[in-house]
């Protein structure tokens, strides 16, 4: 009997090896250590006041955080889930380019395909932020989806307000010699007409890029 009650103080006592938490717990007449002890809600609490202050080496976590990364288990494809290899990134875009599509063209774009190849000259109608802005005659030498335009040998006429400013260097009634050009514009421009507001122009170019958000309408020239 003593042997049992001397066993059962064992497991009882908070300093002894064979201390068993679960019988403490369960019989009424424990002694416990430290009556005054604080309480605290869980372990993470206790570890908080305990450890403060107390500078703890991050060495092992990093190596267990390596260690962690060594044992993760590599991913296993199954022979149809495996990288497939790609041809020769040529021999896919030889024959993705302007010069090729263009043959291929249907619908309206067919119809430019036709004028370039025939080298039919034609009318563009072109438009500016408010309007029709005029048109250009010319031969188309290459376009695409976009209906952006390379031409060749072109003829334009267009339309623009008349920019009325004070002269910026003086009056010229004190200095003629101050007087600005009136002219505006290239030497190969002309102006044809001029109103109050508006002023007509012409002008010939040997090449001229077209963006396809100008172009209102193509026409076949009948000469």
């Amino acid at each position: 009997m003593e042997e049992d009650n001397n066993s059962s103080n064992d497991s009882t006592d908070a300093y002894s090896e064979k201390f068993d938490a679960l019988k403490a717990l369960t019989r009424p007449n424990v002694r416990i250590p430290v009556p005054d002890a604080p309480i605290y809600d869980n372990l993470s609490k206790f570890e908080s006041v305990a450890l403060k202050g107390l500078v703890i080496s991050s060495k092992p976590k990093n190596d267990a955080s390596k260690a962690s990364k060594q044992q993760l288990p590599a991913r296993r494809f199954l022979p149809s889930q495996m990288p497939i290899q790609s041809t020769s990134r040529d021999n896919n875009q030889s024959g993705k380019n302007v010069l090729n599509r263009m043959g291929k063209a249907q619908g309206p774009l067919f119809a430019l395909y036709q004028y370039m190849e025939n080298r039919i000259r034609v009318k563009i109608t072109t438009r500016n932020d408010r309007g029709v802005r005029g048109y250009v005659e010319a031969y188309i030498a290459a376009f695409d989806k976009h209906w952006n335009l390379a031409l060749e040998d072109c003829f334009e006429h267009w339309t623009r307000k008349v920019k009325r400013k004070a002269p910026a260097l003086g009056d010229p009634s004190v200095n003629p010699l101050l007087v600005p050009s009136t002219s505006s514009v290239n030497s190969s421009t002309k102006v044809i007409s001029r109103t109050k507001k508006f002023e007509t122009l012409e002008r010939h170019v040997p090449q001229l890029l077209l963006r396809g958000e100008h172009v209102v309408m193509v026409n076949k020239v009948i000469s």
